[in-house]
């Protein structure tokens, strides 16, 4: 694979809340030959949590969990997540924001059932994406957390043109537990749905997003 190729992975996340009526869904994209590169770096900061909060790398790193104070990673019995948590995620924005090729996006829906309004916004990112691999060229894949069970993201894709689709295959699921990538991507829904929700009480995290991630979002958060 040389440094022509026209083919984007996407690694996507959902956030939201039935409380807020918000359904967000982000994604991280790059080429494949970017891929080893960006994931030593993630890898990287993986080793520095390990050395200063003895994180091992293989644990789950959970943003919702480490801002709100409800985890606990560390093998240090000592280990605070509400005094470590909140620096741990900004620390891997600013990573994953470093990461060269890589861009950034998001969409997000307001209202409606939410088991509904998942169903339609994902149809519609699915759209959203596959017109922009056929405006430039390129072919892609979907990885997002998952079993596989929830078949309405298949049928997303089925629906697509079969002369026109530059998104193949069906959905690719992998666990959270294991992955690093749909890590990443939870870092970055986690803050994308905190910039779009707004909640006053959690002001400081309004511009976390626009700040680390928004440079490479070419388009800003979409009401899909």
């Amino acid at each position: 694979m040389n440094c022509h190729t026209r083919f984007r992975l996407h690694y996507i996340d959902d956030s939201g809340s039935a409380d807020t009526g918000y359904t967000t869904f982000t994604w991280l994209a790059l080429a494949p030959e970017s891929w080893a590169a960006a994931q030593q770096q993630w890898l990287r900061f993986r080793a520095d949590l390990y050395a200063r909060h003895r994180i091992p790398p293989g644990a789950r790193l959970h943003a919702t969990d480490l801002t709100s104070g409800r985890s606990r990673p560390s093998l240090n019995p000592d280990f605070s997540v509400r005094t470590h948590g909140l620096t741990i995620v900004r620390d891997g924005l600013d990573v994953i924001a470093a990461i060269r090729g890589l861009t950034v996006g998001t969409v997000y829906r307001h209202g409606g059932h939410p088991s509904e309004a998942k169903r339609e916004l994902y149809r519609a990112l699915v759209n959203h994406l596959d017109g922009e691999l056929h405006r430039t060229g390129h072919m892609g894949m979907i990885f997002m957390d998952g079993d596989g069970s929830d078949h309405r993201y298949a049928g997303a894709h089925r629906e697509l043109h079969p002369d026109t689709r530059g998104l193949i295959e069906a959905p690719v699921f992998r666990s959270a537990e294991h992955d690093q990538w749909v890590q990443m991507a939870d870092f970055a829904a986690w803050s994308a749905y905190q910039s779009i929700l707004r909640k006053p009480t959690k002001r400081r995290f309004w511009n976390w997003y626009p700040r680390t991630l928004g440079p490479l979002d070419p388009h800003g958060p979409l009401a899909l």
